[in-house]
């Protein structure tokens, strides 16, 4: 069972969150890294700060940029938090990695930022990375835009049943052609709880009457998001 999005060790495989000062050499075998700027902790000295996530973004155990995006609620102003996160998405762009992201009220501004990356790509001839919104809590149709617009999803502790339900249905369905057959319906994490990704993944399991083992294989990102990555260690 793979955690998508944590702050903590413990026993199952996950994508560790963690600032680029708090970086050790290794990690144990199991961990893989996201490392990027939160919106929360954009401040004055953000290009320093993202001078570091560029210099360590290509670290093997790296296997994403983030977590970072945009927060209308909290942190600096709007402003500042895009000018980092267009940084963010020159590093994503430039090592080939996918984006962990935190939007809070402020999606508009995010698919007008994918918008301008797609142009960009599509400009050169290639595909932009995905983007995974994390701790996604949106209703059905705001998950579905945003699908549309090649972004993925994952699911917390807390989350909209209906847009679970919604998702995992149009997954298996082969007429729904804005999912892509090549990535997962969804991802499942703990954030910032101290819980086992475990328990995450029976609540959903239980939502979706589903086999919790199956369930697993489905959401693992190292089948599809992270299959390059994988091969590399």
């Amino acid at each position: 069972m793979f955690n998508f999005h944590t702050y903590y060790i413990d026993e199952e495989p996950c994508l560790l969150n963690v600032d680029t000062a708090d970086l050790q050499p290794s990690y144990p075998e199991h961990v893989r890294l996201s490392i990027g700027l939160h919106p929360w902790k954009v401040g004055e000295d953000w290009q320093e700060v993202v001078a570091s996530i560029r210099k360590e973004a290509s670290r093997r155990d790296v296997w994403a940029i983030g977590e970072c995006g945009l927060d209308k609620v909290h942190g600096a102003p709007l402003a500042m938090q895009m000018d980092a996160f267009r940084a963010h998405i020159a590093i994503a762009e430039e090592v080939q990695k996918p984006m962990v992201i935190h939007c809070v009220r402020a999606f508009d501004e995010l698919l007008m930022l994918r918008r301008e990356l797609e142009a960009s790509c599509k400009q050169e001839g290639r595909v932009p990375q995905p983007w995974v919104i994390h701790g996604f809590r949106g209703k059905p149709e705001q998950a579905k835009q945003l699908m549309t617009k090649g972004m993925l999803l994952s699911f917390g502790h807390q989350y909209n049943v209906e847009t679970l339900r919604k998702v995992f249905s149009e997954y298996l369905s082969p007429l729904t052609s804005y999912l892509s057959p090549l990535t997962s319906p969804f991802y499942l994490e703990t954030d910032d709880l101290h819980l086992s990704v475990r328990q995450i993944y029976e609540q959903v399991a239980h939502h979706l009457d589903v086999d919790v083992d199956r369930l697993s294989r489905l959401c693992d990102p190292r089948t599809n998001l992270f299959l390059r990555h994988e091969k590399d260690v």
